[in-house]
């Protein structure tokens, strides 16, 4: 007998209405122990408009970034950013961030267009 178990490892965040400080190291402290179980996975996102951001969130992203970027660049088979609209789409889409996340890049204004993107980059 053989047994297989496949796991699909997507990690589906939403910000909506004010993101706490909390709330953002939360985020990256769940992907981060992906990273530590050496655990593939694809990573979607998705912005509500009229979402707020702590001031800092961009300096703590950039440090988590830069002290996880090898594992991030190794485990992380995929990044997808749910546009909020055509012109959302344009900005999200551009060659300098497809360059700065370094791993397949995706941008879409469906979710579920994401999730199938998702689960081809997982096969």
């Amino acid at each position: 007998m053989s047994y297989q178990s496949t796991h699909i490892q997507i990690i589906d965040m939403r910000f909506f209405d004010h993101v706490s400080m909390a709330e953002f190291e939360q985020w990256l402290s769940q992907v981060e122990q992906l990273l530590q179980m050496k655990k593939y996975f694809v990573l979607i996102m998705q912005t509500a408009p009229a979402t707020t951001f702590p001031e800092e969130y961009r300096q703590l992203q950039a440090l988590w970034y830069k002290r996880n970027k090898q594992l991030f660049f190794q485990y992380c088979l995929g990044l997808i950013r749910i546009a909020q609209d055509s012109q959302d789409q344009l900005r999200l889409n551009s060659p300098a961030l497809h360059a700065a996340w370094r791993v397949p890049y995706y941008v879409t204004l469906d979710h579920s267009d994401a999730v199938h993107w998702a689960v081809q980059r997982w096969i």
